[in-house]
């Protein structure tokens, strides 16, 4: 059954994000990154318990990002908390609030606001603790905004984007981390202006940084978005199991998605849901190759049907 479930395929395209060697450095990484910031003399044992799982879950046509849920739901069990990431996340949102002002007023003066506030967006998808790809203190991103913000998007497909959205009714917006879901309101603020019915997803359960429901509380969200969802139960992107219930329903029923960060694309790239669209920074090799673009930079990047990665 555990099997079934790993190498679920429903018309999977071919541009799907399946788990790779690579994968698993990079989980290990994880892993004792949570435990030091818990309890550091766990570390052996949870380092342990998941390169025993990876061990035997790993698989060419295995979902990367149901690994990893599972991978995680036993070192935080190891770790005895809910949530190891907890202080990173307030502080992350902290300095999302910082930077708020001067993003705000990028996109304000920007000749295309839509595209702008997606690179703000995307610049604040840097922010990925433990992995060795990301900025593990919430304080680099402060000082490299700007920097980061003149690279640009090395891959960009507002425009397409924009034709959905001038016949769209129905938007669903995923969102990814915490600090760079503050700067998503920019985002979600363009989207509003284009009169579309606009829905925010958050997590219903913590893990890793992604923000739940408490974690965007004091920020403002219920007054941008129309809806705000929670994705069902604890996992690394969306849990394929929610979609044969009503949260895939609304995912399918929705003119487009937006969906931030690689953890998504992990998860939605193996089922057949579009449009969507990808705003998130490529932080590592193998999902670039999945997307088919380069890795370091800065990308919003739609998958439609019929025209597949291009």
């Amino acid at each position: 059954m555990e099997d079934d479930k790993l190498n679920r395929k429903t018309k999977i395209p071919a541009d799907a994000m399946h788990m790779s060697p690579e994968c698993i450095p990079c989980l290990i990484r994880r892993v004792l990154f949570e435990a030091e910031e818990v309890d550091g003399e766990k570390g052996v044992e949870a380092v342990r318990n998941a390169a025993e799982m990876l061990g035997e879950l790993f698989g060419e046509n295995v979902c990367s990002a149901t690994v990893a849920t599972q991978v995680h739901r036993e070192t935080y069990r190891i770790l005895g908390t809910k949530d190891p990431y907890r202080p990173l996340k307030r502080r992350s949102n902290e300095v999302g609030l910082e930077l708020y002002p001067a993003a705000e007023r990028f996109v304000k003066r920007a000749d295309d606001p839509l595209r702008t506030a997606f690179l703000c967006a995307v610049v604040g998808n840097v922010l990925d603790f433990g992995i060795g790809t990301g900025y593990d203190d919430p304080a680099r991103l402060k000082k490299e905004f700007r920097s980061l913000l003149s690279e640009g998007l090395g891959h960009d497909d507002t425009q397409r984007i924009r034709r959905l959205l001038k016949r769209a009714e129905k938007v669903v917006y995923l969102g990814d981390n915490c600090g760079e879901i503050v700067l998503d309101r920019l985002a979600l603020k363009e989207l509003k202006k284009l009169e579309v019915d606009l829905t925010l997803v958050v997590k219903e359960e913590p893990i890793l940084t992604d923000a739940t429901r408490k974690d965007i509380a004091g920020l403002g969200m219920e007054n941008i978005v129309d809806h705000i969802v929670e994705a069902p139960g604890f996992a690394v992107g969306i849990d394929l199991d929610s979609l044969r219930g009503p949260f895939g329903r609304m995912l399918r029923g929705a003119d487009l998605i937006i969906a931030k960060g690689m953890a998504n694309f992990e998860s939605l790239s193996e089922t057949d849901i579009m449009p969507v669209a990808y705003l998130l920074r490529t932080k590592c090799s193998p999902v670039a190759n999945a997307m088919r673009l380069p890795k370091d930079i800065n990308a919003v990047k739609l998958f439609e049907r019929g025209y597949g990665a291009r």
